[in-house]
């Protein structure tokens, strides 16, 4: 459809419009006192005439502000989007045209400065966290600056493609008319260089604008006669008309009692005006009322994670229904959903068959039903031994074509328990019902904001949604959109009525959503900052060598938390290689306390107990949907965590496969059809593979980064490329020296003493003798520095806890380790 825009005001002269103006204010001047005289005429056809003439005029009254026709009501290929502009829209655009035509300047900000005379639009700009008088003065500094100026010939061009521009904005909305504030949405997509640079300094989108516009429709309606929503579903419903059928057209429907007790009817709720509002899911929709109004199994099956929108669609066909929103073959249907748990409980098998039976018959016998069955699985699971499933009494309902049946379910479920039993699922459309989309779950949380405002006493800005939206996408996958970022939003809210703040804005959002997610969001600052700057020195005072391996996951770590790392992946991937026992574990382990919080935020995985392709169900799930996944279940209780992947070469290749897709976008599907998101993860995958080789390379003197170009090379004898040119980084470990031996044993000793003195009191003093010969007995050539922990441990350790239970020493004593050349002495020091 083509749009233009022609409105004959713009060709009139100021001159010419106000004669007009004032023809038509006298005309309905006359035609009002005319109706007054001929409603007391004598004669009955003035009557008539005047009360015709009356109706008129209210007609007229009523339409005040309003356009000439709706959006959607204008016929033809061409429409003239005039006609939907209210007089206040077209007022703006008018006054913007002749005051540019008139005196020169930029036509966009002069549409501009009209429109922020309005009060709506003001409201936008707050929704926007944007101060309406700093907007304005800032727009009139850059106005003042601009060197813009637009030909005359140019300027009815330029007035058609914002009112088009608007319309369309309106159109998307779902807007009766053309408001002020869709003119203002529109400002924020034209390509004007200065409008851009306004719109820019107050950090708004083209996006943003247009759906703050919700806000401002939102609170001037129901500032009028409307009942504010009580809950998000109600406003499928404003403003409402109902329409009250307690029959269907034929009269021919029957009671159903027992089904009545045994479920909850949704065309009853959506007459009430308290069901029905959707957002998004319009492919899902239209599958669904497809399938249950064509001929032969017009049966569908919604397939989705719990929260993704299966019972909204289900309310949205309720709306639909009940407004002859549908195709013929369901008017005057009645949606029905069954109550499972009054259905199946306190009943043997015999009861359970009679009952389901009787409800069958009444379906039948009613022939207006259209069932809906939610979590459809728990009619597969028997309910006692051997006994028959509630399913196998019911599937002959299914199986009628003339009663359309709608499922819920999980793909967890489905695959376990619905999948198994062909005999059912073949009567059944498969729709499967994914999450909305971010810009969707926005719009959604419009709406729902205006609802938690009223709970929480809080400005909700747009800024605070956006927000929202982004961060439970990005941190709370547990749960699809738009429930998680409506369960934040709220949390926030109710953040910011604790703290006593009016205003919820973004970052209080991103505050409280740290704060559930316990992942570092807001950049860094202070202290943090000074860590990220330093944070090899900080390894380095616990940790030896390994230098290229330090400064790899420091620079890693430094661009995550400066926001500039890679989306789509972990914060990084690496694939430690070298002999055992040189501190592959060990930096994993740092790096989890220093960067996550605690050890304990690391996730180990021996991936050589994954050697066989079947133990790729203990990963991701077994296919039956018994099992889940220990790796994907471990990402999502904390999404914010390290993982370690201990001997990686000895998993089973279909296994490092999966790693493909992990290490590439940071996403990996389980065995039920769950997403999990990798994106807040770094990944430390260790292996001992050709060891040998970097031995005898670091023997010849070869560089380590000469040997870490080798070893790549060398490691495609056990990794396939495409793996290994996935991770960030390769970092070869070299065999620790025998001074270097020292600084681990060093360590080793102030961490004990640290413990003794904080646990007991005692202060431990290491003399260097002790330290050496721990270094000479705890190492080894096969297993490096492993064993030093053990020599620590025997020699010392164990020697200390039977002193102190022996009450040898005790707290305020200082002890002295050191070696005497046959064995080792601990000294009190006076």
């Amino acid at each position: 459809m083509d749009f233009y825009f022609k409105d004959p005001r713009f060709s009139f002269s100021v001159y010419g419009d106000s004669i007009v103006r004032i023809i038509a204010y006298s005309a309905y001047v006359f035609a009002g006192a005319t109706a007054f005289v001929l409603s007391f005429s004598d004669i009955s056809r003035l009557r008539f005439s005047g009360f015709l003439l009356s109706l008129f005029l209210v007609d007229r009254l009523l339409q005040l502000g309003r356009g000439e026709r709706a959006l959607g009501l204008l016929p033809g290929e061409q429409t003239n989007v005039a006609r939907s502009f209210t007089p206040r829209a077209l007022r703006a655009l008018l006054t913007a045209f002749r005051k540019t035509g008139a005196t020169g300047g930029n036509f966009y900000f002069n549409l501009l400065l009209e429109l922020l005379n309005d009060e709506e639009v003001r409201h936008v700009l707050e929704r926007l966290d944007a101060n309406p008088k700093e907007f304005l003065d800032k727009a009139l500094a850059i106005a003042g600056e601009a060197k813009r100026a637009h030909a005359k010939d140019a300027l009815m061009g330029l007035a058609e493609d914002a009112a088009v521009r608007s319309y369309r904005n309106a159109a998307l909305l779902s807007e009766s008319y053309v408001e002020p504030r869709n003119l203002f949405a529109s400002l924020g997509e034209v390509d004007d260089p200065d409008i851009t640079k306004l719109f820019y300094l107050f950090n708004i989108s083209p996006g943003d604008a247009r759906e703050a516009v919700l806000f401002s429709r939102h609170k001037k309606l129901f500032s009028g006669l409307h009942r504010f929503p009580r809950h998000i579903g109600e406003f499928a419903h404003i403003p409402r008309r109902r329409r009250i059928r307690v029959m269907n057209r034929a009269w021919t429907a029957r009671p159903t009692p027992l089904l009545d007790s045994l479920s909850e009817d949704l065309s009853a709720l959506a007459e009430r005006g308290e069901i029905g509002f959707l957002v998004g899911h319009e492919r899902e929709y239209e599958a669904l009322l497809r399938t249950i109004a064509k001929p032969g199994k017009p049966n569908a099956i919604l397939i989705g994670e719990a929260g993704a929108g299966k019972s909204t669609i289900i309310a949205r066909l309720a709306h639909d229904m009940v407004k002859d929103k549908v195709p013929k073959t369901l008017f005057d249907k009645r949606l029905i959903s069954l109550e499972l748990s009054g259905l199946l409980s306190d009943a043997d098998e015999k009861e359970m068959s009679a009952r389901i039976q009787e409800v069958a018959r009444e379906i039948r016998n009613a022939g207006n039903i259209v069932l809906v069955i939610p979590d459809a699985h728990d009619l597969f699971k028997a309910r006692s031994g051997k006994g028959m499933a509630p399913i196998d009494f019911l599937l002959p309902v299914v199986r009628e074509d003339g009663i359309p049946v709608i499922c819920e379910s999980t793909p967890r479920d489905v695959k376990a328990f619905i999948e198994p039993r062909s005999d059912f699922l073949d009567q059944f459309e498969k729709v499967e019902v994914q999450e909305i989309s971010e810009e969707e779950a926005m719009r959604y949380l419009v709406y729902e904001s205006a609802i938690i405002e009223r709970e929480f006493s809080v400005f909700v800005t747009w800024k605070a949604i956006r927000r929202a939206v982004s961060l439970a996408h990005r941190y709370f996958r547990n749960r699809p959109l738009p429930g998680s970022a409506g369960d934040l939003l709220k949390q926030a809210a109710a953040s910011a009525r604790e703290g006593k703040t009016k205003k919820l804005s973004e970052e209080i959002v991103v505050r409280v959503a740290e704060q559930i997610s316990k992942i570092p969001i807001q950049r860094a600052e202070g202290g943090e900052v000074e860590k990220l700057l330093n944070l090899e020195a900080i390894i380095h005072k616990k940790f030896v060598d390994q230098k290229e391996a330090v400064a790899g996951v420091s620079r890693a770590l430094r661009e995550y938390r400066s926001g500039l790392s890679r989306r789509g992946g972990p914060i990084a991937s690496f694939l430690f290689v070298g002999p055992t026992g040189v501190g592959k574990t060990e930096l994993a382990k740092m790096l989890a306390e220093i960067q996550f919080g605690s050890r304990n935020m690391m996730r180990r995985f021996d991936m050589s107990e994954y050697k066989e392709r079947a133990s790729i169900g203990r990963l991701i799930g077994t296919s039956d949907g018994e099992r889940s996944g220990s790796l994907t279940d471990a990402i999502l209780e904390n999404p914010y965590s390290l993982i370690l992947l201990d001997e990686f070469e000895k998993a089973h290749p279909d296994i490092l496969n999966l790693f493909l897709q992990v290490f590439d976008d940071g996403r990996l599907t389980d065995s039920g059809g769950r997403t999990v998101d990798f994106e807040n993860t770094i990944i430390i995958a260790t292996s001992n593979a050709a060891s040998d080789f970097v031995k005898s390379e670091i023997e010849k003197g070869t560089s380590m980064q000469d040997l870490s170009e080798k070893m790549k090379r060398k490691l495609t004898e056990y990794f396939v490329p495409e793996l290994l040119n996935r991770f960030s980084q390769i970092v070869v470990f070299k065999s620790l020296s025998p001074e270097e031996l020292k600084e681990v044993v060093q360590f080793a000793f102030d961490d004990l003493a640290e413990t003794l003195e904080k646990t007991h009191g005692i202060v431990l003093k290491t003399d260097p003798s002790a330290v050496t010969r721990i270094a000479e007995i705890g190492w080894s050539p096969v297993f490096g520095a492993r064993p030093l922990r053990t020599a620590l441990s025997e020699k010392v350790r164990s020697v200390l806890a039977e002193k102190l239970l022996k009450k040898e020493i005790d707290r305020g004593n200082t002890i002295t380790v050191s070696w005497t050349g046959k064995s080792f002495e601990f000294s009190l020091v006076e």
